[in-house]
């Protein structure tokens, strides 16, 4: 099992939040009254506004399930050890990467160099 050719599964470091946003999920509320809501501002009816209520709460139950079960499974594999929530530090560093002039980039930086970190490489600073 461990020796010589024997292939180590790699586990993938991946917060919920990634895990959700590559199923197209992260966001907690869905979009489907986002684009909806822009054209039919006035209903010429009362049989038009419900329909339209029926159509939203529908996908929104929809888009609240789908996302609770991929919670569920990220739950899943994490308890499984295929994916490992990633630490503080890699965590920062991530942050870290993005432009200057955000103040939580500098923040992030700010908190590497005092954990004895260089936001550039990730490696400890000696």
């Amino acid at each position: 099992m461990g020796g010589r050719g024997a292939s180590a599964k790699k586990v993938v470091v991946q917060s919920e939040r990634d895990f959700l946003a590559k199923k197209g999920l992260a966001s907690p509320i869905g979009d489907y009254l986002v684009d909806k809501m822009r054209g039919n501002k006035n209903f010429s009816s009362g049989n038009q506004r419900e329909k339209f209520t029926k159509e939203a709460h529908k996908a929104i139950d929809s888009y609240h399930d789908r996302r609770e079960k991929a919670i569920q499974e990220y739950n899943s594999k994490v308890k499984a050890g295929e994916i490992r929530t990633p630490t503080l530090i890699e965590e920062k560093l991530r942050m870290a990467q993005g432009h200057s002039d955000n103040k939580s980039v500098r923040a992030a930086r700010r908190v590497l160099e005092k954990r004895g970190y260089d936001w550039r490489t990730g490696k400890k600073i000696k």
